[in-house]
């Protein structure tokens, strides 16, 4: 998770964020990457938007003799509950640090492997960060980056759709169009890697769902109010009406999925390529 330097998470909300997001989200995207670099991992690893530590000790209890990781992320409060979760590992194997991937301070040309589990997913020049991941890949090593896909949460995006068309809302529509529009198709995914000059560029895309009694628990969902509602908010508009467009889209919800269970799709991608 790639963020802006800040300190306006809390604990609370870290803690949230570890037992709820990780294990219903970020997981599905962590293990693509381990998949992908097998059971034995050598020489020096960066692990970029760590969070609380996934896929950092994933990674570390994979890795071979000699090797270390050094895992950053933005968000110190996310950090701080990483190095509790592995404190007999921290400062012998592994190493946390507070960075902005968009400016990491380190040599060029330095890490065997980079790492950048849904990095992508909130920073605003992706080819900037790329860029700057490329640097301290040496020559000859991997990076493997994930982020969410064209499709995901299609299921609520489509609601605004119908919310907008009939009612009139050409902005609502519009800003609908703009959030589904973040998810990048796989092939604009592989482009970016390409365009960054990185060879043996392989792509893997794998879906999943996420679950939900009925719409009235995702739009209070730990996992949505991480992920989705702020963008949804967004859509919705911030005028006195808004509100009453996330709750025709919640009736809306309701109606498509019979009351309930509903879930919503996830198109988790990893693009892997070599410096």
């Amino acid at each position: 998770m790639a963020r802006t330097p800040r300190s306006t998470t809390t604990e609370e909300d870290a803690a949230l964020y570890e037992s709820h997001v990780v294990p219903r989200y970020t997981t599905h995207f962590s293990e693509l990457v381990l998949a992908e670099l097998g059971s034995s991992i050598g020489g020096t690893v960066l692990d970029v938007g760590c969070g609380t530590g996934h896929p950092t000790f994933e990674l570390l209890g994979r890795l071979a003799e000699g090797g270390r990781i050094i895992a950053v992320d933005s968000d110190s409060a996310l950090l701080d509950l990483a190095r509790r979760r592995g404190h007999e590992h921290v400062g012998t194997r592994v190493f946390f640090k507070v960075a902005d991937a968009r400016a990491l301070d380190f040599g060029d040309e330095v890490f065997d492997v980079v790492v950048g589990n849904l990095l992508l997913e909130e920073v605003h020049e992706p080819a900037a960060v790329l860029s700057e991941l490329i640097r301290v890949l040496a020559p000859g090593g991997r990076l493997l980056v994930t982020r969410p896909l064209s499709g995901t949460f299609e299921e609520v995006l489509d609601m605004f759709r119908e919310v907008a068309l009939r009612h009139d809302l050409p902005a609502v529509h519009r800003r609908a169009d703009e959030v589904a529009a973040r998810y990048p198709t796989a092939g604009a995914f592989g482009a970016l890697l390409r365009a960054a000059e990185l060879s043996d560029i392989e792509l893997q895309q794998q879906s999943f769902r996420l679950s939900f009694r009925n719409a009235k628990v995702l739009f209070t969902d730990p996992v949505v109010r991480f992920l989705g509602l702020p963008s949804w908010r967004w859509i919705a508009g911030f005028e006195p009406r808004g509100l009453e467009h996330l709750e025709e889209v919640e009736r809306c919800l309701d109606v498509y999925f019979g009351g309930g269970p509903l879930s919503l799709t996830v198109n988790a991608g990893l693009a892997t390529g070599t410096r």
